[in-house]
């Protein structure tokens, strides 16, 4: 009665490939590089996906900031609400800004842009931050000198000290008529926030000179604050309440970009679906070439058997033949998967080099560079839904083995 029997090593033996069992193989070679393109792909399309949303989440809270706070009352001091700010250890900026949109018109163009008015102090801690935008090294910046974006300026063929018009909504009464606020502005500097959204439509200004501009009863400044970590925006809200404010509203950027974000989220799970669909796939593709094996191998099984060999033995035999296959390609998946997210801008680059195209344009998925960010919790979560679905997909085959009678098998053969 053999009690244990070398069963990993008759497993290995099957997994090389033979003549006799060529479909066998092909099968299993086809398991095994579903396995790694699915793995790996998992792990690519989340890293950037993540990238994707912690690189977007950067851009806007560096330009826009957790909070947005407008107070609607003429008699609202300013100072005390900063002095407020000031106190609260959550917060670690604020700026006071007031925007608006206008015109911007050079020789024979024009294009609509946003401009925030900031203080100069504001800007240079902007630039300090290479994180939310890189600012021109040389800048002016002044009621006369703006800073613009670079896409913005590549669109209209704009220069440093390049001047150009600037139209604005808000109308001026004069002996001819009503006419909207015409102001020259030069050029100063530019930014890169690395989003083209921002880099094609948002232009900075003085905050002087954006009072003058759109300063009405309507349209007031604004306290834009950022806090040290996401979760100090409810609490900040709650002591906000607390005190003697009032007339304010609060723009909280958790709802401003709800709709954006949620997508990304959504996109993100279905993506994870749809290429587990490939793992899936190469399971099925290991139970076929589990289930040929086995036939392949009834007189072996038999062999086995009446040399003392248990059910159990058997099933393990068969199962280690299955498992390894989903494992090899699990491992070699994640190595591709790493690999790929470690040199994905290098490898773009190459791609778009060699097919002389724009793969990832700007201007549809608004960053300029691919962002990669492996969760490290995802991974492991990839590669235990991988050998899940591979030992699964090998058991059953490798149970009905098990379950064969040696003397049927033989009466077969």
């Amino acid at each position: 009665m053999i009690s244990n029997f070398p069963s990993f090593f008759i497993a290995l033996r099957y997994l090389k490939p033979s003549k006799k069992n060529t479909m066998v193989s092909i099968i299993s070679l086809f398991s095994f590089l579903g396995i790694v393109l699915g793995v790996g792909t998992l792990i690519i399309v989340m890293s950037v996906m993540n990238g994707f949303k912690i690189e977007l989440l950067d851009k806007i809270i560096g330009i826009n900031g957790h909070l947005n706070i407008h107070f609607h009352n003429k008699d609202f001091n300013q100072d005390q609400f900063s002095n407020f700010l000031d106190s609260n250890g959550e917060v670690k900026s604020f700026i006071k800004i007031i925007d608006g949109q206008g015109l911007l018109s050079v020789e024979n163009n024009s294009t609509g842009i946003i401009l925030k008015g900031i203080g100069k102090q504001d800007l240079i801690d902007l630039k300090k931050d290479k994180k939310k935008m890189e600012i021109s090294n040389q800048f002016k910046f002044d009621d006369n000198h703006i800073i613009i974006g670079t896409k913005l300026m590549d669109k209209l063929n704009l220069n440093i000290g390049d001047k150009f018009k600037l139209i604005i909504p808000k109308t001026s009464n004069t002996p001819f008529g009503t006419i909207p606020k015409i102001k020259t502005f030069t050029i100063g500097g530019y930014f890169d926030s690395g989003m083209y959204t921002y880099d094609n439509n948002l232009v900075f200004t003085n905050y002087t000179i954006a009072q003058k501009l759109f300063i009405s009863d309507s349209n007031k400044p604004y306290f834009q604050i950022e806090f040290y970590e996401f979760d100090a925006v409810d609490s900040f809200k709650e002591e906000l309440n607390k005190e003697n404010f009032s007339n304010y509203q609060v723009y909280d950027w958790r709802y401003s970009n709800e709709a954006f974000f949620n997508a990304i989220q959504t996109e993100k799970n279905v993506m994870f679906l749809i290429l587990s669909l490939i793992i899936l796939v190469a399971a099925f593709n290991i139970i076929s070439s589990l289930i040929m094996l086995v036939k392949n191998k009834q007189i072996d099984i038999a062999i086995l058997r009446t040399m003392g060999a248990s059910q159990n033995i058997i099933l393990k035999i068969f199962f280690l033949n299955g498992a390894a296959i989903g494992f090899l390609g699990t491992l070699f998946g994640t190595i591709f998967g790493i690999f790929f997210v470690s040199n994905i801008n290098t490898l773009r680059n190459f791609l778009e080099n060699f097919t002389n195209t724009d793969l990832f344009s700007a201007e549809i998925y608004f960053l300029s560079n691919l962002p990669a960010k492996i969760d490290i919790n995802e991974v492991i979560y990839v590669v235990l839904t991988s050998l899940l679905i591979s030992f699964f997909a090998s058991f059953i085959p490798a149970w009905k083995a098990s379950k064969n009678n040696p003397i049927d098998l033989i009466r077969k053969e």
